[in-house]
């Protein structure tokens, strides 16, 4: 399940905005805490009447497009908007179920929230109601009403406001322009992580910029902290540890793993860099060997070895994200391969092939060697990315079969789309590990 991550709203409520939250906590707003852009108090739920399906949908959307935050439904307030009385409303399933298909039936592009129920222990099936909505990366949301005519909402201070036909617009090149930064700014992370890789080796490159960034500080905690988790969980993917940085230190805002000791010399085998606003690079060593061709030796890629070092990336990437940065929502992800040596107008090809040995020893996986640097990239909720299961799987496909296919393969072999493992395309000595790895992460493992 996604979160809202709000420091400001967590400190309020002494935790996460969650199904752990309890009523003490809820109820601990009382007397002194007023309503503010992010915070929204309400004595009654809203009503299926048409003025309270469009409040509904008007203050979800105007939190959406604003910065985010929570509605407490069954919390009165003073006329100062100060919370006053836990008035409480019906918790119920049904309840729940109802206001939530009234937003997603009428608020277009759904935002990310959810409604979370916190009963009172002394009145049985009345409590709270907390409705939380996260900034939104695809603003502007809009209430459709009942003409089919669109309206656009906003949180401003603690009022929701309708937005002008220019503010409408103003709105929707912001959305665009927000995309194309966030590529923009992988690719130059990326590219400032290459210049300090070893050149005589094969590396996947995984860069991940959150659409909503978070912020922790760089400092000795932070430092410690990272070594620490570095020591204990190591990046991993499948149930297989993928790669340890066995040297912690800094570069100007951010955390950097490195998987050697050697300091001052090009990243060897695989690093990492940890950005303070969540955004992050992931670099490890795929190359299985060497070929001969008539221009020299060549890097041969393995593509079972390829496939869980891009699933241990995208994980390692969003923890990273979420659990240090406190970022939220969607992610832009940018995968390369590198180095690869580019053609020049009569030049040689570059010998970098895609193969496989779960069959005959580097059998090759697709029709051609690489002619340029690959780049792979896609939007994936963050939230997917964080925990083992399908839709990690799922999203490790989409990305891989990108580089496959750059090699001329049509997608990657050892996982299917709907986020399942095919134990079969996987070398002997890693199917024990996948086949307990999958049954703990709720994985489908399929045999053919």
């Amino acid at each position: 399940m996604p979160l809202l991550r709000n420091r400001r709203l967590e400190q309020l409520l002494g935790g996460p905005i969650d199904e752990t939250l309890t009523y003490q906590q809820v109820k601990g707003l009382i007397p002194d805490t007023t309503e503010g852009p992010d915070l929204d108090f309400k004595r009654d739920t809203y009503s299926g009447s048409d003025r309270d399906r469009k409040a509904v949908c008007g203050d979800v959307g105007a939190l959406a497009n604003a910065n985010g935050g929570i509605l407490i439904l069954g919390m009165d307030e003073d006329d100062q908007g100060r919370a006053t009385n836990d008035t409480g409303v019906t918790i119920s399933d049904d309840e729940r179920r109802r206001l939530r298909q009234t937003v997603v039936a009428n608020v277009h592009p759904t935002p990310a929230f959810d409604i979370v129920p916190v009963e009172d222990p002394d009145r049985r099936g009345t409590g709270f109601l907390v409705i939380w909505v996260a900034r939104s990366t695809t603003a502007p949301h809009a209430y459709v009403a009942q003409n089919k005519s669109l309206l656009y909402p906003k949180r401003i201070g603690t009022e929701t406001v309708w937005l002008s036909e220019a503010e409408v617009a103003e709105a929707y090149r912001a959305r665009f322009a927000g995309f194309k930064n966030r590529i923009d700014e992988a690719a130059r992370i990326e590219v400032d992580l290459l210049q300090r890789l070893a050149a005589d080796e094969m590396f996947l490159v995984v860069t991940l910029v959150p659409d909503l960034p978070g912020r922790f500080t760089v400092d000795a905690a932070a430092l410690s902290a990272f070594q620490l988790s570095n020591a204990r969980q190591p990046p991993a993917a499948f149930g297989m540890r993928v790669r340890s940085f066995v040297r912690s230190t800094v570069r100007h805002r951010r955390l950097v793993g490195a998987a050697t000791h050697e300091a001052n010399k090009p990243y060897s085998r695989g690093a990492c860099e940890l950005h303070e606003n969540g955004s992050g690079v992931f670099a490890t060593a795929v190359d299985s060997g060497f070929s001969e061709n008539p221009n020299g030796r060549g890097s041969l890629v393995d593509g079972p070895s390829l496939t869980v070092g891009i699933c241990a990336a995208l994980r390692f990437l969003a923890r990273h994200a979420r659990d240090r940065a406190a970022a939220g929502g969607l992610a832009t992800i940018r995968a390369t391969l590198w180095p690869v040596t580019p053609i020049y107008e009569g030049g040689p090809v570059p010998p970098v092939k895609l193969v496989s040995s779960v069959g005959d020893p580097n059998e090759e996986l697709g029709t051609h060697t690489l002619a340029e640097r690959p780049v792979a990239d896609m939007v994936a909720d963050i939230d997917d990315l964080w925990d083992d299961g399908p839709a990690l799987v799922a999203a490790t496909y989409r990305l891989a079969s990108e580089l496959f296919q750059a090699f001329g393969a049509p997608e990657v072999p050892a996982i299917t789309p709907d986020g399942a493992v095919r134990l079969n395309y996987w070398y002997p000595e890693q199917q024990r590990y996948i086949a307990e790895w999958t049954k703990e992460a709720g994985v489908e493992l399929r045999r053919g």
